[in-house]
């Protein structure tokens, strides 16, 4: 019986160490380079299963990836790929300019834009009912009444163009100076989007208090549709969505002036999510994750016009109003904003290969960590051969309380 037992217990450690091997293995996040995706911690770092049957060939950019570490002979690392040498014959070239990646050829680099749905893997969370309350009250909810699970928020105006004047450059710049940039009747952010970011944990991270950023948005889940004003208010100007949800009739205000209309052929069910943002130099809103309520509009030159008094640099509120008879039963206020992408502040240490743009040769990886004020990535050691790829991490294991899917 006990040679039996040596024996089983002999062809099971064989197996688990097969299964590791050439499988999946768990792998412990030691740091907060990959927050809020990941929660960092040396000793109660969240646990990834990682899936080595995965093939590398089939990884895209913003996926994400373990390989091995370039510096700890058998460490390993959890990055996410920002550009593949391979997808242009010859390999590409990469550039980090104000939160956003550039790719392309050296002499002629382009914005990378993003589709704003499959952009939403990596959305990052900035500030949400109810939560925000113990989060520092990032959100301004004074004019909304609290019923229960919901917020009931009442109407600014019956029609739309008497709200318009609360958008207009000299009404906007007046608020600021008040520092009341919300206006009356509105529901949104206190202060402006910066890069800082909610942890799983429910805490909110340290890093990128003090850096604004320009792609940033706010989702709405209504309980009855309304009729919404759902304004990006940047340093440029503001940008104002007026959507009628009742008949799919949409507007794009800036400054309260119509830029661009559409129309949905679909209209949303009695409990609706909306989605606006600014990502990728567009704007764009979006009615319960489909693409036939989807309306993204391109900046404009017109756009540019600075009547913010003050240091240069990102500083973008969101908020949201209701125009009609009734009010709109609030469900959910999120405030999110796009993977931040840093580069100024590691230039010049010792260890930065070269100056930027950076080339990206066929068979590399150049990998970014979501948290760039405090990760160490292609930034620093250059990109990675795909060679070194182990696998691709597909769920947190635990702790039990943080378990989770990851990307698909």
């Amino acid at each position: 019986m006990l040679r039996d037992a040596l024996v089983v217990a002999a062809i099971a450690v064989v197996v688990v160490q097969v299964l590791r091997r050439w499988c999946g293995d768990r792998y412990v996040v030691p740091s907060d380079s990959m927050q809020p995706m990941l929660h960092g911690d040396e000793v109660d770092g969240d646990v990834v299963f990682v899936d080595k049957l995965a093939s590398a060939a089939a990884c895209r950019r913003h996926d994400l990836v373990v390989v091995e570490h370039p510096d700890k002979r058998g460490g390993q690392l959890v990055k996410r790929i920002a550009a593949r040498g391979d997808d242009v014959e010859g390999g590409t070239w990469i550039d980090l300019r104000d939160g956003d990646v550039w790719l392309g050829d050296p002499d002629r680099l382009q914005r990378e834009c993003k589709d704003p749905i499959e952009a939403a893997r990596m959305q990052v969370p900035w500030a949400a009912l109810p939560a925000d309350a113990v989060l520092g009250g990032h959100l301004q909810m004074d004019a909304a009444r609290r019923d229960g699970d919901e917020w009931i928020l009442p109407p600014v105006a019956r029609v739309a163009d008497e709200a318009r004047a609360a958008f207009a450059p000299a009404a906007d710049a007046e608020r600021r100076r008040s520092g009341h940039v919300v206006p009356s009747g509105f529901v949104g952010t206190n202060r402006s989007v910066d890069a800082s970011y909610v942890e799983v944990t429910g805490v909110r991270g340290g890093g990128g208090r003090d850096v604004g950023v320009r792609d940033c948005g706010m989702t709405v889940e209504l309980a009855a549709p309304a009729d919404l004003l759902c304004t990006i208010d940047a340093r440029g100007c503001a940008l104002t969505f007026f959507l009628r949800l009742a008949s799919g009739d949409v507007q794009l205000w800036c400054n309260g002036e119509n830029v661009a209309t559409t129309s949905f052929a679909w209209r949303p069910t009695a409990l609706c999510r909306v989605e606006f943002a600014f990502l990728d130099d567009r704007a764009y809103c979006l009615v319960d994750d489909r693409r036939d309520a989807m309306f993204v509009v391109p900046r404009s030159a017109s756009w540019t016009q600075d009547h913010e008094p003050g240091p240069a640099g990102p500083r973008t509120w969101l908020h949201v109003g209701v125009v009609g008879e009734l009010p709109a039963h609030v469900r959910g206020l999120r405030v999110f904003r796009d993977v931040f992408v840093w580069r100024e502040r590691i230039a010049g240490l010792p260890d930065a290969p070269g100056q930027w743009p950076r080339s990206v040769p066929p068979g590399t990886w150049f990998l970014l960590g979501d948290n760039p004020f405090d990760s160490r990535d292609s930034r620093h050691f250059g990109p990675r051969a795909v060679s070194t790829f182990l696998g691709r991490p597909r769920f947190v294991l635990g702790p039990w309380p943080r378990g989770r899917w990851l990307d698909p």
